[in-house]
């Protein structure tokens, strides 16, 4: 596991001290992601059905981040929404997070998108006195880009309401194993019919019939 560098201007010096256990949430939605990949480094969003982790649905989001924009939200439970007192869907994630902390924030998802890696995250809101995890695993979008995140956020003590926005206490990242290419199977991919799957564009192939005879189609 790699612990990130704090983006302050002065380095920190000491030793960083090891992460915690994962929470129940956090061990269930890393659970149902690894399941999903199937030999693959990163599953595709499109594979994930909500139905799959009703018990952690409150706590669970998505997020996507489109070319250089910030990550945003696409999907985000009850809990989330509730915390923040609003709909988080298309806001960005860093607006969860202290203005001092969002740089250091949005420098850790882009960190998990381009390794592509896991993270985790302890945090703080309400003068430190709630404690919270966030885990957030990477996802391919259907063009097989890796622009989607699937993620958690638990209270893990003095939980109440309004937190208010967060501050961060430690990330870590583990990098996720690339299979040498020879080991890899055909990447194929069966969408759920509903929840979190994009849409999907129709495409329908056109049939000539004056295709000369020298010419087949492979299957």
């Amino acid at each position: 596991m790699k612990h990130l560098p704090p983006l302050d201007d002065m380095p920190q010096t000491g030793s960083r001290r090891a992460m915690p256990p994962p929470t129940p949430a956090m061990v269930d939605v890393r659970a149902y992601w690894q399941g999903l990949c199937r030999g693959q480094p990163v599953p595709f969003r499109s594979q994930i059905d909500p139905a799959q982790i009703t018990s952690v649905l409150d706590r669970a989001f998505v997020l996507e981040r489109r070319r250089s924009e910030l990550a945003r939200f696409r999907v985000a439970g009850s809990q989330l929404c509730t915390a923040m007192g609003m709909d988080l869907r298309g806001m960005p994630m860093i607006s969860l997070f202290d203005p001092s902390e969002r740089r250091r924030c949005s420098d850790w998802l882009d960190h998990i998108l381009s390794q592509p890696a896991t993270g985790e995250m302890t945090l703080t809101a309400g003068d430190a006195a709630v404690q919270a995890r966030m885990l957030v695993l990477p996802l391919r979008s259907d063009m097989g880009q890796i622009d989607r995140m699937l993620g958690c956020l638990e209270i893990t003590s003095n939980a109440i309401e309004h937190p208010g926005l967060y501050r961060i206490g430690d990330l870590a990242t583990t990098p996720i194993p690339r299979p040498p290419r020879a080991d890899v199977a055909e990447e194929t991919h069966t969408p759920c019919p509903e929840g979190f799957a994009d849409p999907a564009a129709r495409f329908a192939a056109r049939r000539d019939r004056n295709r000369p005879a020298y010419l087949r189609v492979v299957k």
